[in-house]
C-alpha cells in the first residue's frame, strides 16, 4: 500500500504554494537525488553550526544556512520526482524517512557536543520525535494516510524552531545561559525540557486516540469476518385446506 501524505502544520499551505512555484523553475541538471544530498548537507552544516556555537556565536549563522538548505532539498526532492514523472513511490518513501532520521540525528549530535545545553536533552527530544514518527507509521495501517505533522507541528515547523533558537542565542546569549538557581539549569535547558514535556504529552494524547481508532477498526474487521446469521423467523407454510 502506498500511503497518501497529509500535512496539517501551521506552514503547510503557504509552504505548498511556494514549493509548487519552485519545482517548475528548477534547472534540468537538478535531480531528486541531488536535492536529497543537498538536504543532508544542510543538516550536517546545521550540526556543525550548533557544535561550534558556544565557542563562536557567529557560527550559528551556519545553522540558518543549513536549515534553509535542508528544507529546500528535503521538501523538493519528492515533489520534483512527481513533477517529472520519475517518482519511485516505495523506494522514495523509505529514502525520505531514512534521511529525515539521519538529519535529525546529526542535529542532535551537534547540539549535544556544543555545550549549549545539557548533552542528554537533544537525544531525549530525538527519542520523542522517533516515538511520534512510529505512531504516525502505525496509524497509516489504519487510515492509509501518512501524517507529516503532529497537530500543527511538522518538519518545517521544527526547522523554524531550530532557526529561532540559533537567532535568539546569538542575539541574547546571557539570557539563555542564565542558570536558574533552584533548578540548577540554564534557561535554554529549562525551555528544552519544557518542550520535551509537551512532546511527551502530545505522544500520550495521540497514542490514546490511535488506540481508540484501532479498536474500532478491529471491531469492524471482526464484524465483517462473521458468517451470515440465519433468520430465526420460519417461512410461511401454505395452507392445505380450503375455506
Amino acid at each position: 500500500m502506498i500511503p497518501k501524505r497529509h500535512n496539517s502544520g501551521f506552514l503547510a499551505k503557504s509552504e505548498a504554494r511556494a514549493l509548487d512555484i519552485l519545482v517548475g523553475r528548477l534547472p534540468a541538471w537538478m535531480s531528486p537525488d541531488r536535492l536529497t544530498t543537498l538536504g543532508m548537507l544542510g543538516a550536517l552544516l546545521g550540526a556543525i553550526g550548533f557544535g561550534m556555537g558556544l565557542a563562536d556565536l557567529t557560527s550559528l549563522g551556519l545553522v540558518i544556512l543549513g536549515m534553509v538548505m535542508n528544507w529546500f532539498g528535503d521538501s523538493l526532492d519528492g515533489r520534483l520526482a512527481r513533477h517529472r514523472h520519475i517518482e519511485r513511490r516505495i523506494q522514495g518513501f523509505i529514502l525520505d524517512n531514512g534521511f529525515d532520521l539521519l538529519s535529525y540525528l546529526l542535529l542532535a549530535l551537534g547540539f549535544a557536543v556544543s555545550g549549549l545545553v545539557w548533552p542528554a536533552i537533544p537525544f531525549i527530544l530525538l527519542a520523542l520525535y522517533v516515538m511520534l514518527s512510529n505512531l504516525a507509521l502505525a496509524r497509516m495501517l489504519i487510515t492509509g494516510v501518512h501524517e507529516l505533522a503532529v497537530g500543527k507541528v511538522g518538519t518545517s515547523e521544527v526547522r523554524v524552531g531550530f532557526l529561532l533558537v540559533a537567532v535568539m542565542i546569538y542575539a541574547a546569549p546571557m539570557v539563555f545561559f542564565y542558570r536558574i538557581p533552584l533548578l540548577d539549569l540554564t534557561v535554554l535547558d529549562f525551555m528544552s525540557l519544557l518542550w520535551a514535556c509537551l512532546l511527551l504529552y502530545g505522544f500520550a494524547q495521540v497514542f490514546r486516540a490511535d488506540l481508540r481508532s484501532a479498536g474500532r477498526a478491529d471491531a469492524r474487521t471482526r464484524a465483517e469476518a462473521l458468517p451470515p446469521v440465519a433468520s430465526s423467523v420460519a417461512p410461511p407454510v401454505a395452507s392445505l385446506g380450503g375455506h
